[in-house]
């Protein structure tokens, strides 16, 4: 009889942990209107959010209103960009930038070396300082973050762009 209801146990408890896996969802926070002319709408995945060797760490996703070219001519409808900041500096360094077009990934950013050597003053404007904001004082998530869910994940999650109805930007997190 125990032995029957610690299996029972074992396979409910382990059903649960699949459920909590399968029901994983990204958390995003709109951070505000990006600074390339209004083109964009940026949010902060709020499940990214780490401290790795004293440096806060945010994963960005911003979001165009028609899709844009790179440097090198791809069209991108979306890019992410993992960014280092040291908050008590008010500096950042961006690490990594994907870029997307139609759910699909399309372009990375090529290696440039050490991201730690590459630490500038965060500009003053107002969507530059909401972003350092937000990063800085989100609670850190757990990690190793979860892989989300293809509906949840930067290359296909739905989020209003420029000029759709959006979501609030939270003040003073």
């Amino acid at each position: 009889m125990i032995a029957r209801s610690s299996r029972c146990l074992a396979g409910v408890l382990g059903l649960m942990l699949v459920l909590a896996q399968v029901c994983y969802a990204a958390r995003w926070q709109a951070v505000g209107t990006s600074n390339n002319g209004g083109l964009g709408l940026a949010y902060l995945d709020l499940d990214s959010v780490h401290q790795e060797e004293g440096y806060r760490i945010a994963v960005f996703l911003t979001i165009y209103s028609a899709a844009v070219p790179n440097a090198h001519s791809i069209r991108l409808d979306r890019i992410t960009q993992e960014t280092a900041f040291d908050c008590s500096r008010r500096e950042f360094a961006l690490r990594s930038t994907v870029g997307y077009f139609e759910g699909r990934e399309v372009g990375l950013s090529a290696d440039k070396g050490d991201w730690k050597e590459r630490f500038r003053v965060v500009p003053q404007d107002v969507f530059s300082q909401r972003a350092l904001d937000v990063a800085c004082n989100s609670p850190v998530a757990p990690q190793p973050e979860a892989m989300p869910a293809a509906a949840d994940a930067p290359a296909s999650v739905r989020l209003p762009g420029p000029g759709e109805r959006s979501p609030p930007v939270e003040q003073g997190h």
